[in-house]
């Protein structure tokens, strides 16, 4: 008997193992079949039939050829079905085949009550795609005690055929929503119809409903690793910890392995909740994973050592009231690059903080601690510093809004070991007491001129220096500003163009002009700034309390002035942003930097006008100033011009930075569908200023019905006398694209380099 069961969120996550993937989304389908006892609105009971019968005495309806019952959402066919009007149950039997919300359920004789909502049913078959399964008995608690979902004789694939590829065959198959998943002699066929042959049998087989539990493993050849074998296996610790063990193997660098627990109270925070410890004891440290060689590092003996949590403290239910803590060690600065690729391309210089945080209303306090743990990396400490950050907040109900921060830390900064053997800097180090306040009165004027202005004070001061001789130096700083806006907007209802992707039109544009002054003491020879402006090619922040670089504070007076433009029309029911074009440079009275008048004029445009087309593009020129002229534009667009074919291109541009590379780097992806079976994909990165073809991918792609196979190579040009030569193998189902199973001949994981 089925009764109503809420659907199981944590067992839709087990899809990146094949076995498990199919058991689990049978979990799931069965869960969701199950909505089918509840029964949402009260209607009266249509029957419909070729031939009808009804027993007033009895209170029985029989109805037959091709009859049809429908009550609220549910509607069920059969060759025969009997109507009990006392007891309020359906019986159909014969090619049963029952609808709602848009999920099917096959069998040969069913009974419902539509008053409980329960379903007894005998050789069921289902699906919510992409699982299709049938069974001849389905036995559900009749109570909430937790027991399991019973499904005897079962059989589930994701191949939606009349003879399936593959499938799996159950004896018993019990199902802990939430929990795992219990297989009693399992078989695995491949194969359709006759030619189906049985490849894997399981007596007894437990799958939890997690996807970082059970085994993993990764094959594949790159030059900078040779031939490898990457294994992983997961287990379960307890309800709120997981473990996963390493054991790899690189030709060309030895044996390596670790362990990784897992807070799953942090599952869906990557940063947060995982210690990960892992040892390698490398035959080749000198080799690059570029395949030159490195000279300097002679240790085989390497390692890392990843601490990330996040710990609430009692009486914070909310939680608002917690400690974070980032702590990495390396054995050497290049022990990412060399192993974990994936993770040197985001951050491959770890950080380490300690940060204890009180989130309230109008903002936040935190004490942060940051150190220098990894000699090889430059880095700025915290010893500690304590910061009260507060956001605009209304003072009262007397219109003006108030935001403010203030600091006081021992700050510092570390010099690296190779800093230490150039001699280049000199550690240095300082109390800083920093505080700046910043009162603001939004107005609006004839119904359409939004103004803000905006007056500002700091001081900061900074005592007990490092190196000696220096004494305390202090530094006021005196901000005000004021914000023009408002907004005009045209609707053109008629302009409708599905070629385009109109379906109506809303223009709107915004003027804006952001003035800001700022008057602060020069610290230039003064002290060595720690918190320092980094070199970027985009616009500095003008609004004090967004500029953190509080060392490297000068005096400014800039007009920012700019105008958006963005069309807007439906899709789906929904407001969709067909077109935003946003135009805006700085006017330079004072100039903090160097000494300019005019800043670049900068464009950035985004356009999105149908599924199949996107492109967006960042460009900035010197169009009113000439004293320090460079370009800058990065393209990109994605199109499906047909249904064979779909490419990508990217291209970066900069030229004439006065510290920067020139730079002129495309990007081009392509897929081309050969025929129904067949398709081949590439991506190619070249870089125009020296001429080098920097990456090539090459695949071709084979599709077996269910599943999709490809295989390929890359070419990376590392600007050395030797290229570095991968070859990539993957198998994905085709109903989940995003599922690849574990074999990839390329560290750091399957796509292209844009990805």
């Amino acid at each position: 008997m089925i009764r109503s069961l809420n659907s199981n969120k944590t067992s839709t996550k087990c899809w990146a193992r094949a076995l498990p993937f199919f058991v689990c989304f049978c979990a799931f389908s069965f869960t969701a079949t199950q909505a089918i006892a509840q029964e949402e609105e009260s209607t009266n009971l249509d029957i419909q039939s070729d031939f009808t019968d009804y027993d007033k005495d009895l209170g029985i309806a029989k109805a037959s050829g091709g009859a049809i019952v429908k009550y609220g959402s549910v509607t069920i066919k059969a060759d025969q079905i009997e109507f009990h009007e006392y007891s309020g149950k359906v019986f159909a039997r014969d090619n049963v085949r029952v609808f709602k919300d848009g999920q099917v359920i096959d069998a040969e004789e069913i009974i419902y009550n539509i008053h409980t909502g329960e379903l007894t049913t005998s050789q069921l078959k289902s699906s919510l795609e992409p699982i299709f399964y049938t069974s001849d008995d389905v036995l559900r608690p009749e109570d909430e005690s937790g027991g399991p979902i019973i499904l005897r004789n079962s059989t589930f694939t994701t191949h939606d055929a009349a003879n399936p590829m593959f499938h799996f065959k159950v004896k018993k198959l019990e199902v802990y929503p939430g929990n795992k998943v219990v297989m009693r002699g399992a078989k695995v066929y491949a194969g359709s119809g006759d030619k189906a042959r049985a490849i894997f049998y399981f007596p007894y087989f437990v799958q939890p409903l997690e996807e970082d539990l059970g085994y993993y493993f990764t094959p594949g050849w790159n030059s900078a690793w040779g031939g490898f074998l990457l294994n992983q296996y997961g287990v379960s610790i307890n309800d709120r910890y997981l473990a996963k063990l390493h054991l790899d193997v690189r030709g060309e660098r030895g044996i390596a392995g670790g362990v990784e627990f897992k807070d799953r109270n942090f599952r869906n925070n990557d940063n947060i909740g995982s210690l990960f410890l892992y040892y390698a004891q490398d035959s080749n440290p000198q080799l690059r994973f570029n395949g030159t060689e490195r000279p300097g590092i002679a240790d085989s003996e390497r390692y890392r050592m990843n601490l990330q949590q996040r710990v609430y403290f009692p009486g914070s239910d909310d939680k608002t009231f917690y400690l974070d803590v980032d702590i990495n060690k390396l054995s050497d600065e290049f022990f990412y690059e060399d192993f974990f690729q994936s993770d040197f391309r985001i951050d491959p210089r770890p950080d380490n903080v300690v940060n204890l945080t009180k989130i309230f209303d109008q903002g936040e306090i935190s004490l942060t601690g940051r150190f220098q743990l990894n000699e090889f990396f430059r880095t700025d400490t915290r010893s500690p510093e304590l910061a009260i950050d507060v956001i605009r907040t209304p003072i009262g109900n007397s219109g003006f809004f108030y935001d403010g921060l203030t600091s006081y830390g021992i700050i510092g900064e570390e010099q690296s070991d190779a800093d230490t053997l150039a001699g280049l800097i000199e550690p240095s180090g300082f109390n800083r007491f920093n505080t700046y306040h910043e009162a603001l009165f939004p107005q609006q004027f004839g119904g359409f001129l939004n103004v803000v202005p905006r007056a500002g004070i700091g001081y900061t001061n900074y005592a007990n220096f490092d190196i000696p001789g220096f004494d305390n130096v202090s530094r006021t700083t005196k901000h005000l500003g004021v914000d023009f806006s408002f907004k005009m907007s045209k609707r053109s209802p008629n302009i409708v163009n599905r070629a385009l992707g109109l379906d109506g039109l809303l223009h709107v544009v915004r003027p804006y002009v952001n003035y800001s002054y700022l008057n602060t003491d020069d610290l230039t020879g003064r002290m060595s700034p720690i918190d320092r402006l980094v070199q970027s090619t985009r616009l500095r922040p003008i609004d004090v309390p967004l500029f953190t670089a509080v060392d490297d504070l000068h005096n400014w007076q800039v007009v920012r002035a700019g105008i958006s433009n963005r069309w807007l029309t439906k899709r789906r029911g929904r407001t969709h942003e067909w077109l935003s074009i946003n135009n805006y440079f700085d006017t330079y009275i004072e100039d903090p930097e160097f000494d300019r008048d005019f800043s670049n004029f900068f464009t950035d445009v985004n356009w999105t006008p149908v599924p199949w087309l996107r492109a967006s593009t960042t460009a900035q020129v010197p169009l009113f100033d000439d004293s320090h002229e460079f370009s800058e534009v990065t393209s990109a667009m994605t199109i499906m011009p047909n249904d064979w074919f779909r490419f990508s291109l990217r291209h970066y541009f900069l030229s004439d930075h006065p510290t920067l590379d020139n730079a002129s780097l495309y990007s081009f992806n392509t897929y081309t569908r050969l025929s129904d079976n067949w398709g081949v994909s590439t991506s190619h990165r070249f870089e125009a200023d020296d001429n080098t073809l920097e990456y090539q991918q090459y695949m071709i792609h084979r599709d077996m019905a269910a599943l999709t196979a490809s295989f390929g190579g890359i070419i990376r040009d590392n600007r050395t006398e030797e290229n570095e030569y991968g070859m990539i193998f993957s198998l994905t189902l085709k109903a989940f694209p995003r599922l690849t199973l574990p074999i990839d001949f390329q560290p750091g994981g399957l796509g292209t380099e844009d990805d």
